[in-house]
This record gives C-alpha cells, structure tokens and sequence, in this order.
C-alpha cells in the first residue's frame, strides 16, 4: 500500500504486524479468497469519516458561496 500525503515525511513501509483499519477500504479492495482477509495489491484507502464541514465538496461550494 502506498501513502498519498504529499506532506508525509516518506514513504510507509509495512511491517509484519502492522494493521490498517478496513473501514477505509471499499469491500472491492480486499482479496477474499484467502483465509484471512488481505488486500489487493495497490489499493489505497479512500473512504473517509471526515466532519461535514472539511468535505472537499462542502468546502468548494462554501468557497464559491462566498465569492457571490
């Protein structure tokens, strides 16, 4: 999996052990055909719980709000 974050300070490199939460992951991304649940090679996680108010959508029309 790889990391996004233009603002991260490198890359993240799994380590045996390490755990994501699956909750930002789309039911498509997992390979189930394993014993335990693993995900596809290259899938990055996409479903946030942001505030409403921080929700790229909500910003941009408050932003296009206030230029009138």
């Amino acid at each position: 999996m790889k990391r996004l974050d233009v603002n991260a300070a490198g890359i993240w490199e799994p380590k045996k052990g390490d755990v994501l939460c699956s909750r930002h992951f789309k039911k498509t991304d997992f390979d189930r055909s394993a014993p335990n649940l693993k995900l596809k090679p290259g899938v990055i996680p996409s479903i946030f719980d942001s505030p409403y108010h921080l929700q790229v959508g909500v910003r941009k029309e408050k932003a296009e709000k206030e230029k009138g």
